[in-house]
């Protein structure tokens, strides 16, 4: 049966090989060497974003029957050797091979996969990490930019994008606006939809613009130290990813619940 419609998918910053990100539930450590690889078990805050990956991926499932399902991975798919942190997998090796079995099941559902490269420390030198890896996912395209037009749709991804500092104030309007300048000065079509990444925080233009919408994605991380310095004073993350069906944006799996390193209440 012909399928009819599309449902896009926009998933970013996933992270994987971070102690707070998303994991497999038992992945190998030394996969290089036979006599050095141990397997070890996903940490508490993984099986919740494990559970919460899963789940996302069962949505999806029930709103693209029938329909043509589009990924788009806005980068920063591992989180490599980095600022001589010790909350990661040391070998980015062994970071690559569990993000190819965490994405490998999604590629096989996607009829198109759209890898944007993610920000260099995390991506390889020249994205050269995360490159492979949308090679060994056989992407349809890969890019820093792409601009894709889908059922008549202008969709804009790119990694870096813009948030305010504060949870009342939001860059998405002024960058929203950046681009579509950008466009505009191009003598190209204004997009319709504009996604971008590495902020891990929800926010969204809305009807800012009459045409134009900006969505600024959530993650699949929770915070890291360099997370609690930064953004010390919200415990609360964004995780999940945004949906696109037939041209009506869907938030309603973009910001999940019950994270375990939540703000809770002690007896003293």
């Amino acid at each position: 049966m012909a399928k009819q419609g599309s449902v896009l998918v926009v998933i970013g910053d996933t992270h994987i090989g971070s102690t707070t990100a998303l994991s497999p539930l038992r992945y190998t450590l030394h996969n290089r060497n036979t006599l050095e690889a141990q397997e070890v078990k996903a940490n508490k805050l993984q099986r919740w974003l494990y559970e919460c990956w899963e789940d996302f991926w069962d949505y999806v499932d029930t709103k693209s029957k029938k329909r043509r399902l589009i990924v788009a991975h806005l980068g920063d798919v591992c989180d490599s050797v980095h600022h001589n942190s010790t909350q990661l997998v040391a070998e980015v090796g062994d970071q690559v091979e569990m993000a190819l079995s965490l994405l490998q099941p999604v590629r096989e559902r996607a009829d198109t996969f759209i890898g944007i490269l993610g920000t260099a420390v995390h991506a390889g030198q020249d994205h050269a990490t995360e490159a492979a890896i949308y090679k060994a996912l056989n992407a349809d395209h890969v890019g820093q930019s792409i601009t894709a037009n889908i059922d008549g749709m202008i969709v804009d991804f790119a990694h870096h994008g813009r948030t305010g500092s504060r949870p009342w104030t939001t860059g998405a309007p002024a960058l929203a606006a950046e681009i579509m300048l950008d466009y505009a000065q191009s003598g190209i079509e204004l997009p319709n939809l504009i996604f971008r990444g590495h902020r891990h925080v929800l926010q969204d233009s809305g009807s800012h613009f009459e045409n134009t919408r900006l969505i600024q994605c959530p993650s699949f991380q929770l915070k890291t130290s360099h997370g609690w310095n930064v953004a010390g004073n919200t415990v609360r993350s964004d995780i999940g990813g945004v949906l696109v069906i037939d041209g009506e944006v869907d938030l309603s799996h973009s910001r999940y619940r019950g994270q375990p390193d939540q703000r809770k209440v002690i007896l003293v």
